[in-house]
């Protein structure tokens, strides 16, 4: 099985820019994936490729408006991108536990031609197009947090997500809000595969400018879909369709029980995860001293990051 995401050589590594919205003192930090690129790869056991996006970081949630043998058509399909993990369901619940489910699917390309366009493949299967999509169906893509940083997956499946946010005060030391960053759709390999997932800052010679530090927690978890057994493989306890909750990673190791801190001097954060799930890469939390709230040429408020993948 393959996993189809867009992306660029390795040369020319694509970076997911997490822009800043300054209005006082208040940045917004959100990370997002490409949506442009027509470009796709399959990234299988074996593959050594770097510098990929592998799937968007927030919630999209969109209507079917139209069906053809081979492809969707959505309400605005700028918000997903070649990758992404997609629950097609009927009663627009966003709940993988209730009402009636089409099923998961991977979205494997995106004409250029139209933007609204998706082709998708129901998850482990070649199967280019379900059977049973109707025009009022909805998409949905899953996230950890909701819109008020509140970890979401205790009750079912959230509906909205958030990114991290901070407010800068000039010369204080400030918190980073926990939000997601990005979600890693591994549906395309076998669980007998792994893959080594990378985060990376690529801006900190900017960042310094603006902050003594800046760092950030990053946490892992691995969704349970409704076809998944979600007793044992990555997940660090028993968990239930439409939930969250901590990964391991191959070694049996949960993620999480010690934070990976990703600073302005360390500016990167390494995973080595099992393949054939759907792993969120969050950030927990940190911190935060702003030594100038301008920004001008060659420096920055927010942090530019990149994420790459090499399946093995």
């Amino acid at each position: 099985m393959n996993i189809k995401i867009s992306g660029l050589s390795h040369k020319k590594a694509l970076i997911l820019a997490l822009f800043g919205i300054v209005a006082g003192l208040i940045v917004s930090v959100t990370s997002f994936a490409n949506t442009s690129s027509s470009t796709s790869i399959d990234i299988a056991s074996g593959s050594v490729e770097f510098g990929f996006t592998v799937a968007q970081d927030e919630t999209a949630t969109t209507a079917v408006t139209g069906v053809t043998t081979a492809s969707i058509v959505v309400s605005d399909g700028s918000t997903f991108a070649v990758g992404d993990h997609i629950l097609i369901e009927t009663d627009g619940d966003g709940d993988p536990t209730s009402g009636t489910q089409r099923g998961w699917f991977t979205v494997a390309a995106k004409p250029t031609t139209d933007s609204m366009t998706l082709l998708v493949e129901a998850d482990g299967t070649t199967d280019p197009q379900p059977a049973g999509i109707v025009s009022t169906d909805v998409l949905y893509e899953p996230t950890v947090y909701d819109s008020s940083h509140t970890k979401a997956g205790i009750s079912g499946y959230p509906t909205s997500g958030s990114a991290s946010t901070w407010t800068p005060a000039l010369n204080s030391a400030t918190s980073v809000l926990a939000g997601d960053d990005f979600i890693v759709n591994l549906k395309g390999l076998t669980n007998g595969d792994s893959a080594f997932v990378e985060v990376l800052n690529t801006n900190p010679n900017e960042l310094v400018k603006n902050y003594t530090y800046l760092n950030r927690t990053f946490g892992v978890y691995v969704y349970c879909d409704s076809v998944s057994d979600c007793s044992s493989g990555p997940y660090s306890a028993t968990t239930t369709a439409g939930q969250w909750v901590a990964a391991n990673d191959v070694s049996g190791e949960t993620i999480n029980a010690v934070g990976d801190l990703l600073t302005l001097a360390n500016a990167r954060v390494q995973f080595n995860l099992i393949g054939d799930y759907v792993y969120a890469i969050t950030i927990e939390g940190g911190a935060l001293f702003t030594i100038d709230t301008a920004t001008g040429t060659g420096d920055s408020l927010s942090p530019s990051d990149q994420i790459g993948i090499t399946a093995r």
